[in-house]
């Protein structure tokens, strides 16, 4: 009889070492998904912060651009009149 009762115990204490190890597995799970979706939100908050700077950045660089070509277009006429060539004013630039 003492032997049935020894294994009697020992299954209990596999059964609360089993039930513990659920619980911790549970707990960890639970956890990995508070964080995944932390990190996601604050993915998510990045991507659009960056998409608003990137968006600024094409204005500017636009805006750039048009400023050099414009520069360049008041260049080549200065130079033609250095040189003698007559070179076609363009229409007014939008400003």
């Amino acid at each position: 009889m003492s032997r049935l009762k020894e294994w009697n115990q020992a299954i209990a204490v596999i059964g609360s070492i089993v039930v513990t190890l659920v619980a911790c597995f549970a707990f960890m799970q639970a956890e990995h998904n508070s964080i995944r979706n932390e990190m996601r939100d604050g993915f998510a908050e990045l991507r659009g912060a960056m998409r608003g700077e990137h968006a600024e950045m094409r204005g500017e660089h636009a805006e750039m651009r048009d400023r050099l070509n414009s520069i360049d277009r008041r260049t080549a006429r200065i130079e033609g009149l250095l040189f003698g060539i007559e070179i076609p004013q363009e229409p007014a630039d939008e400003e």
